[in-house]
């Protein structure tokens, strides 16, 4: 990725987003709330924000997901 595309997707970035740290330190609860079908991005939007804009940690989330739900 070149600077400019750098620049870019850093300007792209929801102002909600957590970051890493922050969605990984609720992330168990994240998926606890999603499994049992309830708004977790409503409790914690600033966490569902920076799942879409982070493949690593929305990655996280699904396998964890996957893992809860036992598919």
């Amino acid at each position: 990725m070149t600077d400019l595309g750098r620049l870019e997707r850093f300007l792209r970035t929801d102002p909600r987003d957590a970051g890493c740290d922050e969605a990984m330190a609720v992330l168990h609860i994240y998926v606890d709330l999603v499994a049992r079908g309830e708004d977790a991005g409503g409790h914690y939007p600033g966490v569902a924000a920076h799942l879409l804009a982070c493949g690593p940690c929305g990655e996280d989330f699904a396998g964890l997901l996957l893992a809860v739900s036992g598919g």
